[in-house]
């Protein structure tokens, strides 16, 4: 099992923006095969630090998902609701 966490701080003017960024990412990428998990928070101690959660059942299909339009989508745009670069940890479980 694959597992992602990207962590997002975003601008906080352009918050509503980002939301409606990543609202179809994570209904579509919960829908792909060999997503297992695919979930979205903001930290509760800290305003406008996001977080996203992903499981995976292997590496294919998290490179199935980096190439799907919807990420593909996503991270082209996300860049310009961003105030820090984003901190993303993949870890593999057997």
């Amino acid at each position: 099992m694959i597992t992602v966490n990207a962590i997002m701080k975003i601008d906080p003017s352009k918050r509503d923006q980002y939301l409606a960024l990543v609202e179809p990412l994570v209904l579509a990428a919960n829908k792909e095969d060999g997503a297992l998990y695919y979930a979205h928070f903001e930290r509760t101690d800290e305003p406008n630090t996001f977080a996203f959660i992903e499981q995976y059942e292997n590496e294919e299909a998290l490179e199935v998902h980096n190439g799907t339009e919807h990420f593909q989508h996503f991270f082209k745009e996300v860049t310009q609701y961003l105030i820090a670069k984003p901190d993303i940890k993949v870890s593999q479980t057997k």
